[in-house]
């Protein structure tokens, strides 16, 4: 028995020691672990009409117009699920009203009528959609166009698309394109709006060489800009090969801000960087997944709380739901 405590001892201190470099690699000390743990906001994954988890974000989002909502991958059910559930609950409790997709608007505007009128069939017309082609968005449409029918026509949600094929050739300007268009949907009529995105478009200050749409989101609309962006730590992702849907598994590096938040209490939580955060001033870096696989995960360099405002994790990830034809 002597033993056997102390291998078991020994084991747990081996444990402990590593758990205390990793997190002294990765810029970070057991004190930040426990400002995380203490000003998270631990989400559900239900998709019920309630979502009382996300109450926080009245006040949180208070004087935001525009939110920005990112994702380390296209291909991941969980953004998808939260990023819904995030969407509805700003639509029935914040008023938001405008919906902005990094997609083509000649893409969303037989969407958008179906959302408005019913017309059409939105597993069709969402087929060409690529990797947001998916039974988690086609939900959200659904919950769209179900809340559009119980209300008149002023107060209806819209979705438009920011992209357009003719900016794909040159990505150093199609950011700034895409910020052009929105400013510009809303020249007429201003709505509070979500945008979805990747991260990397989010992003309100980038560390690249290249201004992100966030950045430019940044300067028009200031304070009223709020930035989320997503990150995970492992799982399995979508991407496309040739066009179609293809799974791989893959892990954030140790020395990342997703392994210190893989060590929180919670599997899927919402951070803000408030001016307390010992993130402030720091450079780290969260999980990046593009379109199409690059083997294992380039990770993404971010200032917490400048080039986000807040950040959804969530620990273990899984491959978006393709969406399946009638």
């Amino acid at each position: 028995m002597k033993n056997a405590y102390s291998t078991h001892f020994w084991m747990k201190f081996k444990i402990s020691i590593l758990f205390m470099l990793l997190l002294t690699f990765s810029g970070f000390g057991q004190d930040s672990l426990s400002w995380i743990n203490k000003n998270a906001f631990e989400l559900n994954s239900d998709t019920d009409s309630t979502h009382k988890d996300l109450s926080f974000l009245i006040n949180e989002l208070r004087g935001k117009s525009i939110v920005g909502l990112g994702e380390a991958s296209h291909g991941t059910q969980e953004f998808y699920v939260q990023k819904a559930r995030i969407i509805t609950y700003l639509i029935s409790k914040c008023d938001y009203k405008l919906l902005a997709f990094e997609t083509p608007q000649s893409m969303m505007a037989p969407i958008n009528l179906y959302l408005q009128t019913g017309e059409g069939n939105l597993k069709e017309l969402m087929k060409n959609m690529a990797l947001y082609s998916t039974e988690e968005i086609y939900d959200l449409f659904q919950r769209i166009r179900q809340y559009n029918k119980n209300n008149a026509a002023e107060n209806r949600v819209v979705l438009i698309g920011l992209d357009h094929e003719d900016y794909w050739g040159d990505p150093y300007t199609r950011d700034k394109f895409m910020t052009e268009n929105l400013i510009q949907s809303l020249a007429d009529k201003k709505r509070k709006t979500i945008v979805w995105t990747h991260n990397v478009h989010i992003m309100k200050d980038t560390t690249s060489n290249s201004l992100a749409m966030g950045s430019y989101l940044n300067q028009h609309f200031k304070d009223e800009f709020y930035a989320i962006g997503f990150d995970t730590f492992k799982g399995t992702v979508n991407v496309l090969n040739e066009g179609e849907f293809e799974a791989h598994a893959f892990e954030a590096e140790a020395s990342s801000f997703s392994k210190m938040l893989a060590q929180a209490n919670y599997q899927s939580f919402f951070l803000p960087f408030h001016k307390d955060s010992p993130f402030a001033g720091t450079t780290t870096s969260v999980t990046n997944i593009y379109s199409n696989w690059q083997g294992q995960p380039k990770p993404l360099q971010i200032r917490p709380g400048v080039d986000f405002d807040a950040i959804v994790f969530i620990r273990t990830t899984s491959p978006s739901n393709k969406l399946k034809p009638d």
